[in-house]
């Protein structure tokens, strides 16, 4: 019975005027039919991921419009289950069902832009944990700092794109028609954190972002500079970046192998 409504709430069409499929293995209710009633959640069902996609994906919304944002989200309820009993997890899968959706072919930004969004929800939804002390870490040797691993706060991200996502992103209340972003050879690497009760999002270099990866990755310092060095950049950049990491409040915990 689970399955056989599952089914007709995904696929309404499965839903028969006649009483059949799984309106037959339900009780008729006191007013109106079974099928009526069938019917009010398999309209609701997408109703529900829509508004929770909108909610998720305003840019992605904004730049594709009203009508072909309704028609993403159903081709997606209709190709991807979900797997959570919470809606604000029900995007979860929406960037990489783009890289196979058609729309992609002529706004091919769209799934990197989708990326950036959810990292945004997901670090407005991270439980963020107390910033890391550096006090104790003031009589670490060479050696020490070499085998640290940083761990940063749940929030924070990286996403990496052949386009400018992060200006496309924060033109989602500008009017489409006034929206001018150059597109060409933009590249963008954009770190994703939160503050208090708001989510930033910055664009940064390459080295950096090479570095958070890294360190997002669990490799060590010593193993994050040792690759700077071999791709020709500079390692004694660590220590500026650290010092802003360690202001923003990005860095959680430090510890040495």
């Amino acid at each position: 019975m689970q399955r056989q409504l599952a089914s007709a709430i995904v696929q309404p069409d499965t839903l028969l005027p006649d009483a059949g499929g799984v309106a037959a293995l339900l009780v008729a209710p006191p007013q109106g039919t079974t099928l009526t009633r069938l019917q009010v959640y398999a309209g609701g069902y997408p109703a529900r991921v829509h508004e929770a996609l909108g909610e998720t994906y305003p840019a992605l919304a904004h730049v594709l419009g009203a009508a072909p944002f309704d028609r993403l989200v159903h081709r997606y309820a209709d190709a991807v289950p979900l797997r959570s009993y919470n809606l604000n997890d029900a995007g979860a899968q929406l960037p990489e069902f783009l890289r196979r959706d058609p729309l992609s072919d002529s706004l091919p930004f769209l799934p990197d832009l989708a990326a950036l969004e959810w990292q945004v929800t997901r670090a407005f939804h991270a439980y963020e944990e107390p910033p890391l002390d550096p006090a104790p870490l003031a009589a670490w040797s060479l050696d020490d700092w070499a085998g640290a691993v940083l761990r940063l706060q749940p929030s924070v991200a990286l996403v990496r794109s052949d386009w400018p996502i992060r200006e496309i992103w924060e033109a989602r209340g500008t009017p489409v028609e006034e929206i001018d972003i150059d597109m060409r050879d933009r590249p963008d690497r954009v770190l994703v954190h939160r503050l208090g009760f708001d989510v930033h999002c910055e664009s940064i270099g390459d080295d950096e972002a090479l570095a958070l990866e890294m360190l997002l990755a669990g490799r060590t310092l010593g193993e994050l500079n040792q690759q700077l060095a071999n791709s020709g950049h500079d390692p004694a950049a660590v220590s500026g970046w650290f010092a802003g990491w360690m202001q923003r409040g990005l860095i959680a915990s430090c510890t040495c192998g």
